[in-house]
């Protein structure tokens, strides 16, 4: 249905290449949701992130709004690696 592979654990995803989120080690766990909204938890550094926007987008993951706070807060405030996609 998505035309991408992608990873489940329990019901949440998991992160996979094309989706990266938390850290590294990939213990991370989360689901996206309408309109561009996405929340994880991260045993690893101990984060939880949501995301809800006022306005809907139209990705289904790594809505841009949402991937700039991500981004922002593993790579700047945390000191992990990137969360954007690996191509």
């Amino acid at each position: 249905m998505l035309h991408v592979d992608t990873s489940y654990s329990l019901g949440f995803w998991k992160p996979f290449d094309s989706f990266r989120f938390g850290s590294e080690d990939g213990r991370a766990f989360g689901c996206p949701g309408a309109g561009g909204s996405f929340a994880f938890a991260d045993p690893t550094t101990g984060v939880g992130f949501a995301y809800a926007p006022n306005r809907s987008g139209f990705r289904i993951w790594d809505d841009p709004r949402e991937l700039a706070l991500r981004e922002t807060l593993f790579s700047t405030v945390l000191g992990q690696a990137s969360q954007r996609p690996r191509l």
